[in-house]
């Protein structure tokens, strides 16, 4: 926390307020806490980070210059991080996710925005939460740019990509989040289905695991399980899409440019 808030203090521009939320007591998850942290403030536009990473100097004149220029709802930034050896590397979605993204370890959205769809739904404990809350703008008719330079650095090795997919061992880890996007909108979820489709995940049995903990109920009650009808439908889609990138990898390779992408 005290690395985040110094680097935060290095801007070269200064953030109009910094809203820290401890939730060590509580507990009550990230949702609920950034909901309290951006309600605090007065910004037009507000950056979110997360305590174990580091903003560059240049990460508020950055959002802001992309913000002027453009009438967007909110930006994802850049996230580096630091690999086994030790060097810097990027540490971002491979460049044919349109959905599978959005992190609120580098995000950035007018208030304006968060006030009409309600901020972050608090019914996320952990994981998800800000990738529903992306979803939910663009839903709402707002663009979401990529601008990969606005930065924020992850001091600790992240784990890596996988056959040119997001690792997604955590997906399973938090089933009742992967629930509660699916309903968010099961269109867009089916590019996060196929993002956990791979050999291993195959033949070591942790997809098929994944997929029946979507179909049962998880505490804290009141979201639904997936019925056979939807588990059958976003997996038949699931898997055609997951072959698609295979088949396009290997013949003609993944898109250059990631999706909604702004380069100042």
């Amino acid at each position: 926390m005290a690395a985040c808030l110094k680097s935060l203090d290095r801007q070269t521009i200064q953030p109009l307020s910094i809203e820290v939320v401890d939730d060590s007591e509580t507990n009550h998850g990230p949702g609920i806490s950034r909901n309290i942290g951006w309600r605090r403030g007065t910004g037009k536009v507000v950056a979110f980070i997360d305590d174990d990473c580091l903003a560059d100097d240049e990460w508020i004149e950055q959002i802001q210059s992309v913000f002027d220029e453009y009438d967007i709802g909110g930006v994802e930034g850049g996230i580096t991080t630091t690999n086994s050896s030790g060097d810097v590397v990027d540490f971002n979605p491979p460049n044919q996710f349109k959905w599978d993204r959005f992190k609120t370890a580098n995000m950035a959205v007018r208030r304006e925005v968060l006030e009409e769809i309600g901020g972050f739904d608090e019914r996320y404990f952990l994981h998800r939460e800000d990738t529903d809350l992306a979803w939910r703008v663009i839903d709402a008719g707002f663009k979401m740019a990529w601008a990969p330079q606005c930065i924020v650095h992850h001091p600790e090795p992240l784990g890596g990509h996988e056959d040119g997919v997001v690792g997604s061992a955590v997906y399973g880890a938090y089933p009742r989040s992967e629930q509660l996007l699916f309903h968010c909108n099961p269109s867009k979820y089916v590019e996060c289905a196929a993002g956990v489709i791979s050999a291993r995940r195959v033949l070591d049995g942790s997809l098929r695991k994944f997929r029946r903990s979507l179909r049962r109920a998880h505490d804290p009650a009141g979201v639904l399980p997936l019925t056979f009808s939807q588990s059958l439908g976003l997996w038949s889609r699931a898997w055609i899409l997951a072959i698609y990138w295979k088949m396009r990898g290997s013949i003609i390779g993944f898109p250059k440019l990631p999706p909604r992408d702004l380069r100042l």
